[in-house]
């Protein structure tokens, strides 16, 4: 047995593709698992109501403003990093100078939000003005989770690029814990705002856990300043132009909750509980593949040829494609149950657990298209095709508008899952098309690298 289990593991270490998706998805999965409880907890703890719908819509626009610049860092600031260490540049002040620059920017970028919420959410939801004010008061309270989530992403990218993968994928986890008994412990007094106050909190010890890791593997010595060094300016405008793109990417949820705000009292929260049902199965199929295809797909196409990008891709859709078939197969036929046991108890009102049931069916329908469009999103990215994902992302988010506004006429905020799920199947066939049709009638220079390209 010993013999049978070394002979595999060794087989699976000579696929490096497939060994390095195997490994982080473990690690990122023990470090999200904690996370994926928090909104069973929150819905037993504090049901549906005006004030949760008010946190819910609240903490999207931060997550809205997080994710535009988070994993932009995380991923632009590795590369800059191995060529520092390569011409014996100072990491430290680089790394410094970069914290320093991106939370003074968010402060100035934050506090001008701020200012104009109010009569933004008159416009774009239909709250009361009690729940509006809630809405701008915990916006505030929540605000320094954008900068927190920045910084962590720069500090993730560092011991990425140093190797310690291990670190930043199990992170997530001791956020996930402090988050919790924070929430437990003031949930009474403080009531939704336990919420912000928790996921401030947990967000801030994960940020001094991981500094904490930087400074015992003695990796570098940050030190804080606003003296951009060589290649800085560079990596902030290369930085900008990707945050561009990631607006379209991380509208859609922002105005689904703005449009579930219409239907009235508790919808943006069952939409949002269904949501993280969702979460849970992408995230288990999503979350170590695309850290590495697009590492190996890169290398293999700028060494060898289209045709090799062709056939990693299309392998991709065989594979994780009847995978992902799978488990949309079994999660849709217990999804009702799997319901019941996640939001069936405490304060969530068991009246509306039907109505959740639906949402989550909905959005289990888009999976399988969802996770086709992400690998062919990552072999767009293989081409550095960005411009192109940009735009045909802002014109997604159009056509998600429209078949929101169809579809929950229909069928309520269920109409805004099934949106949803009709979005991927578009962007699915888009990019994927749009995929083979450039490599078919395109001429792509194979000496040319990502920045050039």
């Amino acid at each position: 047995m010993k013999s049978r289990a070394g002979k595999f593991f060794t087989a699976l270490r000579r696929r490096p593709l497939v060994w390095d998706t195997v490994t982080t998805t473990g690690w990122s999965l023990i470090g999200r698992s904690a996370g994926f409880l928090i909104p069973f907890f929150v819905a037993a703890w504090f049901g549906v109501s005006e004030d949760t719908d008010a946190f819910f819509f609240s903490y999207g626009v931060i997550l809205f403003l997080a994710n535009i610049f988070a994993p932009v860092v995380e991923q632009v600031v590795v590369p800059y990093i191995a060529e520092a260490r390569r011409d014996g540049r100072d990491v430290g002040r680089m790394i410094g100078t970069i914290l320093s620059v991106s939370g003074l920017g968010l402060v100035i970028l934050e506090g001008a939000l701020l200012l104009v919420m109010d009569p933004i959410l008159g416009l774009v939801t239909k709250f009361d003005p009690a729940t509006r004010r809630l809405a701008c008061l915990l916006l505030l309270e929540t605000a320094p989770l954008v900068i927190l989530l920045v910084w962590t992403g720069v500090l993730i990218g560092t011991l990425n690029a140093y190797r310690k993968f291990a670190f930043p994928a199990v992170s997530p986890a001791f956020r996930a814990v402090l988050n919790l008994a924070i929430i437990f412990a003031f949930r009474n007094s403080l009531g939704v705002h336990a919420i912000a106050l928790g996921y401030v909190a947990g967000e801030a010890g994960r940020m001094i856990i991981l500094l904490g890791i930087i400074r015992r593997l003695d990796l570098i010595r940050i030190r804080f300043g606003f003296r951009p060094g060589p290649g800085l300016k560079d990596f902030f405008r290369k930085a900008s132009f990707q945050a561009a793109a990631m607006v379209a990417i991380w509208l859609k949820p922002i105005i689904d909750r703005a449009m579930a705000s219409w239907l009235g009292e508790g919808n943006v929260s069952l939409l949002y509980y269904a949501d993280r049902l969702y979460i849970i199965p992408v995230t288990f199929i999503c979350s170590g593949l695309m850290a590495t295809t697009l590492s190996h797909w890169s290398s293999r196409y700028y060494e060898s040829s289209r045709k090799t990008l062709k056939n990693d891709v299309n392998r991709g859709i065989r594979l994780v494609g009847a995978l992902t078939v799978l488990i949309t197969v079994l999660l849709v036929i217990a999804h009702r149950p799997f319901a019941r046991i996640a939001f069936g108890r405490g304060a969530f009102p068991l009246g509306r657990l039907a109505e959740v049931q639906r949402i989550w069916l909905f959005y289990l329908l888009g999976i399988v298209p969802y996770v086709i469009a992400r690998i062919y999103f990552q072999a767009h990215l293989v081409l550095v095709n960005t411009r192109f994902l940009m735009v045909y992302s802002f014109g997604l988010n159009g056509v998600g508008v429209l078949l929101n506004w169809l579809l929950m006429r229909k069928f309520g905020v269920a109409g805004i899952a099934l949106a949803t799920t009709v979005s991927y199947l578009i962007a699915a066939g888009g990019l994927g098309y749009c995929f083979y049709r450039r490599l078919a009638s395109s001429a792509v220079d194979q000496t040319s690298g990502p920045g050039r390209a």
